[in-house]
C-alpha cells in the first residue's frame, strides 16, 4: 500500500515538476527576448536620432542623396571589377606569350 501511495505521489509531482521546469525555461526565454528588444531599441534610437527635427522635404533630400551615393559606389565597384578583369587578362596573355 505504501508503495502504491508513493507511486501516486510521485506521479502527481511529476506533472508539477515538469510544469515548473517549463515555467523556468519560459522565464529565461522571456528575459533573453527582453534583453534583445532593449538592445534593438537602443540601436534604432542611435540610427534615428540624427534625423529628429528634420522636415519631410529634408528627409526626402537626404534619402535621395543616399541613393545617389549608393549608385556611385555600385558604379565604382563595377569599374574596379572591369579593371581587375582587364589586368587579369593582360597577365594571362603575357604569360602565354612567354611560353611560346
Amino acid at each position: 500500500m505504501a508503495k502504491r501511495l508513493s507511486h501516486a505521489v510521485n506521479d502527481g509531482f511529476a506533472g508539477t515538476i515538469a510544469m515548473a521546469s517549463q515555467s523556468a525555461q519560459n522565464a529565461k526565454r522571456a528575459r533573453e527576448l527582453q534583453k534583445t528588444m532593449d538592445s534593438q531599441q537602443k540601436r534604432l534610437q542611435s540610427v534615428t536620432e540624427p534625423f529628429k527635427g528634420l522636415s519631410r522635404e529634408q528627409m526626402t533630400e537626404i534619402l535621395m542623396m543616399a541613393q545617389r551615393f549608393k549608385q556611385q559606389n555600385q558604379e565604382k565597384e563595377k569599374q574596379q571589377r572591369v579593371e581587375r578583369e582587364k589586368q587579369r587578362q593582360m597577365r594571362s596573355r603575357g604569360m602565354g606569350g612567354m611560353e611560346r
